[in-house]
């Protein structure tokens, strides 16, 4: 049997199982509209496999880590709050 010899900028094992779209979304407790948005613009890391989003936990667990405590609402609505 041979042994497939590492590589030094072979990409580190994914660990664990990927997670669907909608998995992301429960984990993120966003809407799977939400989370398609935060893809496109590059704020969340995901890959489509076989025609089917697919994310990485720590991915996710970044994107919260990254995201700014407070989020900046100021022109989204008349109410002044």
């Amino acid at each position: 049997m041979k042994r497939r010899k590492k590589l030094e900028n072979d990409a580190p094992p994914i660990g664990g199982r990927l997670l669907t779209l909608r998995e992301a979304a429960d984990v993120l407790r966003l809407s799977t509209r939400t989370v398609r948005e935060y893809v496109q613009r590059g704020e969340v890391e995901g890959r489509i496999i076989g025609g089917r989003w697919r994310f990485r936990r720590a991915d996710l667990d970044a994107f919260f880590a990254n995201a700014p405590r407070n989020w900046d609402f100021v022109g989204k609505s008349d109410h002044g709050d």
